[in-house]
């Protein structure tokens, strides 16, 4: 099994933030709030119980900026009122918790919180940007029984994944298929720095989600009209550079959707890949909650096909992979983190930190180390500018 989005765990701590000189001190303190999502679920989305299968770490990050004088700052997915977010760390439990807890590294002061019970789920599919390609899909004209939406607005195909070119087949029960078939949703995958549109907004309320394009009448439908594309562009500004001698799969959550890791971004050696940072404000929503994108990383030199999977135990491919990168862009800044999968406790082939113009926090893996006093993960807040996720 593995862990996916729920939220469980929230740190709040004060740091001091660097401030112009000349200014005064009243805004040199805030308080942010880590959020994780996290739950387990099996290969196929389900829910299942801990102990009952491999488990690893699909966590999402995402802070909640809070002014130092809040007295009830609120446990939510996303960021609320963006201030100034401090270096913080994430613990994702091990294989034998179902609940984990977030630190700040900047106080090292921690508050957890049982996961929200599974009861019902209904999520607006608001997610209209801009997209690539602006609407050449049509429903009712492409038939379900092959992948006919390749290279429309982004799309991609995932030949390896044995799919037929999809991420996954799901219905709302919790059936999966290996082929779009009637009544199923179809998931599918975009190219790097850009998100699906398509998902339901009746979603299941066990707390699975489904995403994708809907077979009906053997031939593929949308999900949200409100969209105009298939893929929307993320929030820009962010991306992956390698300085490694072999190229590094970073492998994105099918989210909404069955959540596994098959979504590519392979970023070759010495060159450098968008990063996909999604704005949580009109995303795809977990019972109402904000949710953001999460990658596993897989150790430099293993392909997409090999990475980009549902993986066996100690392979430290797929959903053993080593580290997990969380990233979304919320009231104009953009977190991104760094956090280890629980289930492989071996020390990636490659260092990983995130730079920038304007970033908020240090966050770098390092020898085996995360950057602050924390041990597992840490968050990095962009402010404006730029900012990369550095492999060396």
């Amino acid at each position: 099994m593995k862990f996916s989005q729920v939220l469980i765990a929230s740190a709040t701590a004060a740091t001091a933030l660097a401030v112009p000189a000349g200014h005064g001190h009243e805004d040199r303190h805030r308080r942010d709030s880590i959020a994780y999502v996290t739950k387990f679920v099996d290969q196929n989305g389900n829910s299942v119980t801990k102990g009952s299968g491999p488990s690893v770490v699909t966590v999402q990050a995402s802070a909640t900026g809070l002014q130092a004088n809040n007295k009830n700052p609120q446990t939510t997915l996303a960021p609320s009122g963006s201030s100034a977010a401090s270096s913080s760390s994430a613990s994702a439990s091990g294989s034998s918790s179902a609940s984990s807890s977030a630190s700040s590294s900047a106080s090292g002061a921690s508050s957890g919180s049982q996961a929200p019970s599974s009861t019902s789920s209904s999520s607006s599919p608001s997610g209209s940007g801009s997209s690539s390609g602006g609407g050449d899909f049509q429903d009712g004209t492409i038939s379900c029984s092959n992948f006919g939406i390749s290279d429309i607005d982004g799309v991609v195909s995932l030949d390896w994944v044995n799919k037929g070119g999809w991420a996954s087949v799901m219905d709302l029960n919790g059936n999966t298929a290996d082929s779009c078939q009637e009544g199923y949703y179809c998931s599918y995958a975009c190219k790097p720095g850009m998100s699906k549109t398509q998902w339901p907004s009746n979603q299941p309320g066990d707390g699975k989600s489904v995403g994708g394009l809907l077979c009906k009448g053997g031939k593929l439908y949308k999900t949200n009209t409100d969209a105009s594309g298939l893929c929307e562009s993320d929030q820009g500004g962010s991306s992956a550079v390698n300085q490694k001698d072999q190229s590094i799969a970073m492998c994105r959550t099918d989210y909404p959707g069955s959540e596994n890791m098959v979504v590519p971004t392979v970023i070759e050696a010495g060159s450098s890949q968008p990063l996909s940072v999604v704005k949580e404000d009109s995303y795809y929503q977990w019972m109402g909650k904000k949710t953001s994108a999460q990658y596993y990383v897989n150790n430099a030199g293993v392909s997409q096909e090999d990475g980009c999977v549902w993986s066996n135990e100690g392979s430290g491919k797929g959903n053993w992979a080593p580290l997990v990168v969380g990233s979304g862009y919320t009231d104009g800044v953009s977190y991104l983190s760094i956090i280890p999968n629980p289930n492989n406790k071996e020390t990636p082939n490659f260092n990983v930190k995130i730079v920038g113009d304007n970033v908020d926090g240090e966050c770098k893996y390092e020898n085996g180390q995360f950057s602050g006093s924390g041990s597992d993960g840490c968050t990095a807040a962009v402010r404006s500018g730029s900012a990369q996720l550095v492999f060396y």
